[in-house]
């Protein structure tokens, strides 16, 4: 991993998790006069349409929404990685789930792409078995019950095995595995989350010990990432997202108090002891409000306009 110094990445979000606020015409085709047949997440998308629909539509979405083009520019423009956001359904899809699978394929076709342009990847499990955070972004918008079963627990695991293995497969383009965006610190205790991590963790390094393993921080702040991190791992990192516009008093302030607290947070960022696990910014925007169509959820509305229900 010695040819990348600094990672300067972007996500392909929306492609194979879709979120109403990346791809808002997927959503839109729904009678948005009746609010109860609006799907808000991947699982009612796909549980309204059925199957068969789901898949046709989904297909075309996976086979045009990002292409060789769209790398090859990011390369020119100095991006050196990207990160590929993916439901645990492209891997563990059970008969009574509404989600369709066939990602695979597609995947590959980008880490085939990524080889040829130079850009490294990063596989992100971006929504686990009963939802992680209970956020459209895991797929399904929902009470959290994740952690409450442990065949969710193991199918999660199976999903970080299997993307793993792509890991190998495609060992000259992936360099790294997350593996679960964003579980909720808020739902579970941070102890049964570091104990989630310690397993997904033996399970990456018994496949290869050349990929990042990378974790996410549970919106920890840097003073307390030491509590998700075991002191046997090898390569890895931690994973942090830095957002200004998801709280109603920071969307208040003025651009020069925006601009502080960005160097604020790299200022705890670095103080952090990397000698251990390094850090990454996997996710930011230079957004300053939250009025992006969607950005809250379908139906939710924003705090900036004062119409956020939850």
């Amino acid at each position: 991993l010695s040819d990348i110094d600094i990672i300067r990445g972007v996500n392909l979000g929306g492609v194979f998790l879709i979120e109403p606020f990346i791809r808002p015409s997927l959503f839109d085709q729904f009678n948005s006069s009746i609010p109860s047949d609006m799907p808000v997440d991947e699982w009612t998308f796909t549980e309204k349409l059925g199957k068969e629909e789901a898949l046709r539509q989904l297909e075309d979405h996976w086979d045009t929404f990002v292409t060789k083009e769209h790398l090859e520019t990011l390369a020119e423009s100095g991006i050196n990685w990207i990160r590929i956001p993916i439901g645990y359904w492209a891997f563990n899809l059970t008969d009574d789930e509404p989600f369709v699978n066939g990602q695979v394929p597609y995947i590959e076709r980008i880490l085939g792409w990524a080889q040829e342009t130079g850009l490294k990847v990063e596989l992100d499990l971006h929504g686990a078995p009963g939802s992680q955070n209970g956020y459209d972004n895991s797929g399904h918008r929902v009470t959290p019950e994740w952690l409450h079963s442990r065949t969710n627990v193991d199918r999660t695991l199976d999903a970080v095995r299997k993307m793993t293995q792509l890991a190998v497969d495609w060992e000259d383009a992936v360099y790294g595995i997350q593996i679960l965006n964003e579980p909720s610190r808020w739902k579970w205790p941070v102890s049964d989350i570091l104990e989630f991590y310690n397993e997904a963790y033996d399970i990456v390094r018994s496949m290869t010990n050349d990929v990042y393993f990378v974790i996410h921080d549970t919106f920890l702040g840097p003073n307390e990432w030491s509590t998700l991190v075991s002191s046997n791992w090898t390569n890895a990192l931690m994973d942090t997202h830095i957002y200004q516009m998801f709280d109603n008093y920071i969307i208040t302030l003025n651009e020069t108090a925006h601009i502080d607290m960005v160097a604020t947070m790299a200022e705890n960022v670095t103080r952090f002891d990397r000698s251990s696990i390094g850090v990454v910014v996997g996710e930011f925007s230079a957004a300053t409000h939250d009025c992006t169509k969607y950005i809250n959820g379908l139906g939710r509305g924003s705090r900036w306009e004062g119409t956020l229900e939850y």
